[in-house]
């Protein structure tokens, strides 16, 4: 697997990585425009990132800016990239109800509160990867735990499919 960690501080991007290292190569970075040439360069290399851990709040440019643009060069260079990239979001920002439709809309698969807890990133890589059969974008839960931060979605395991 390959993951694409966008994180302005370095301590966070550091630890963030230590702790994703596991689950294949991280390539790390500072801002949402490092982000997209760093997207784009491996999108050309045949070496698409299969993960991003994006940050929200970062100088250059933010995370949701950052996310159109490579779902921006995902829908125009569909030939070098065979899916696009599970985008989790991780934030700081206390009140999401305002913005989620936009992460669902952009292609989210998941919402993390910072700090990041070593379990809730655990959980959330079982359910990116496939191993977790009960969570994931398609089945209502919340890597987070607790009820989906979708506002008009049914509770998990309720969902009508």
């Amino acid at each position: 697997m390959r993951i694409l960690i966008v994180e302005d501080d370095q301590i966070c991007r550091m630890s963030l990585k230590e702790e994703l290292d596991r689950y294949g190569h991280c390539h790390a970075v500072g801002n949402g425009a490092a982000a997209l040439r760093a997207y784009v360069d491996a999108a050309l290399g045949r070496k698409p990132f299969d993960v991003i851990f994006m940050d929200l709040q970062m100088p250059v440019m933010d995370g949701l800016t950052a996310i159109d643009r490579i779902r921006e060069y995902e829908a125009q260079h569909r030939q070098h990239i065979p899916r696009p990239a599970k985008v989790v979001v991780a934030t700081g920002v206390e009140e999401l109800k305002d913005i989620v439709t936009d992460f669902h809309r952009k292609g989210v698969v998941a919402c993390m509160k910072k700090p990041l807890r070593h379990k809730a990133l655990e959980d959330t890589m079982a359910s990116i990867s496939g191993e977790s059969e009960d969570t994931g974008p398609d089945s209502g839960s919340n890597p987070r735990g607790g009820e989906p931060y979708e506002p008009d979605r049914k509770p998990a395991g309720k969902r009508n499919k």
